[in-house]
């Protein structure tokens, strides 16, 4: 669904979409060049059909859509086909451009999501898909310059949107000024518009309207589709564990540098509980560091993350969180639908953490001079990457909040004090608090 971000597959139950919606696939072939047209420029390297159509050498290129897609949603699956291997920032925006449809002997018809076609139901815009406009299994389309032959106006709806860098009500375009009749005799307020569902949060019934949806959170009458995502996903779900629990050549020592600080801070403090420094590496590492990725992989890859796919991948995060814990859940009929999914997978996922935990253990033991060596390289080869006076800064505000502390700490400790670091740290702290260095 556009608007709520509900999809029919999903590893998600709240965004699981429960009704039945109608529809079929759709073959669509893209025209890649039109005289006509000033086409926008890509590269690809598909497999393309070379068919003579009008006298033109057209370039096509197949994608699959659904019959209930919106044409935003269509205008997305065809950018994604044609810019397959390029980065999601240097691709068009959707708003950019226009889908034309080629129908017949040279019919070309402009495809919008709202036009004076749009369906009015019970008081709510039904925004226009595929099977609005009567296309069935296969169409001629192309994309080309959003066209400024009439008048925009946009729908101000609240709710963000799937495309970034720009809002929901840019991608409906049409000339009708609210208040006006639309075809079917209904008056356009300009509120409440939907694609397959209705919020339930922003439906406001009155006597001429009655209720869409009714939500009966029954997780057993769902749970076969949700199934049915993790059976898709479980191999590369499986696949990425066991890469970054892996201990190989390619681990950083200063990972294990940090594991034996922790073992040897359980000694020294006669802490005898395994599963507190279980916990301390975890929180460390794969919570802190691994669940971030997971939850947002465009902080490294030039992707788009849509709301649908941010909430199956806070389902597998969930489920890393729980591999990384001793603890152990009863799970029953009321437990969420995100801990069934993995239950029997838990216990696996959980023997790689122990496994890696300990490997990482037997591994020769990291020398200072070593880790130093280790962590310039890593400062020169990132030189200018990283803002060192912010990350100063957010040291600082963890030394001036456990100050008192970290000064009697480093006065304690014997390796410490030889090289005076309490007093070195005194001073800092005076030169930052705009006290004289000399009274520390």
């Amino acid at each position: 669904d556009y608007f709520t971000h509900e999809a029919r597959y999903s590893l998600s139950e709240e965004k699981l979409l429960r009704e039945n919606v109608d529809f079929n696939y759709v073959t669509i072939r893209i025209v890649q060049e039109d005289a006509r047209y000033e086409k926008i420029p890509y590269q690809t390297t598909y497999h393309t059909l070379h068919v003579m159509q009008e006298e033109v050498l057209e370039e096509k290129i197949q994608c699959k859509v659904l019959s209930c897609d919106t044409i935003s949603q269509v205008k997305s699956k065809i950018l994604d086909a044609l810019y397959k291997n390029i980065p999601h920032s240097n691709r068009p925006n959707i708003h950019e451009i226009d889908l034309e449809w080629r129908h017949g002997r040279g019919g070309h018809l402009i495809l919008n999501d709202e036009d004076l076609t749009t369906k009015n139901v019970y008081g709510w815009k039904k925004v226009n898909t595929l099977s609005h406009y009567g296309v069935k299994e296969t169409a001629i389309m192309s994309l080309i310059h959003k066209q400024s032959g009439y008048n925009h106006h946009t729908i101000n709806y609240h709710k963000s949107n799937a495309i970034p860098n720009c809002t929901v009500s840019s991608y409906f375009s049409t000339g009708i000024p609210y208040g006006m009749p639309l075809a079917n005799g209904a008056v356009d307020t300009g509120d409440n518009v939907f694609h397959l569902v209705k919020s339930i949060e922003d439906q406001n019934f009155n006597n001429n309207s009655k209720p869409e949806r009714l939500h009966k959170t029954i997780p057993e009458v769902f749970l076969t589709r949700l199934l049915s995502t993790k059976g898709i996903v479980q191999k590369f779900v499986d696949d990425f564990f066991n890469t970054i629990l892996n201990v190989n050549e390619d681990l950083p020592i200063s990972i294990k540098w940090l594991f034996d600080l922790f073992d040897e801070c359980a000694r020294k403090h006669n802490i005898g509980d395994v599963e507190i420094v279980h916990a301390w590496k975890s929180n460390s590492l794969p919570m802190r560091f691994w669940i971030t990725f997971i939850k947002n992989p465009d902080f490294i890859f030039d992707i788009h993350k849509t709301a649908t796919v941010d909430a199956s991948l806070s389902v597998i995060a969930q489920t890393f969180m729980d591999a990384c814990s001793t603890s152990d859940h009863r799970l029953g009929k009321d437990s969420p639908s995100n801990k069934l999914l993995f239950a029997k997978d838990i216990h696996k996922y959980r023997d790689i953490v122990r496994h890696f935990y300990g490997n990482i253990q037997s591994l020769p033991t990291v020398s200072d001079e070593d880790l130093n060596v280790f962590m310039s390289e890593l400062s020169r080869s990132h030189e200018g990457h990283f803002n060192t006076v912010s990350a100063l800064k957010e040291l600082y505000i963890y030394v001036r909040k456990y100050h008192d502390q970290i000064l009697t700490s480093l006065d304690t400790d014997a390796q410490c004090s030889k090289l005076h670091l309490a007093h070195k740290l005194e001073n800092v702290y005076c030169t930052l608090e705009g006290e004289q260095t000399s009274a520390c």
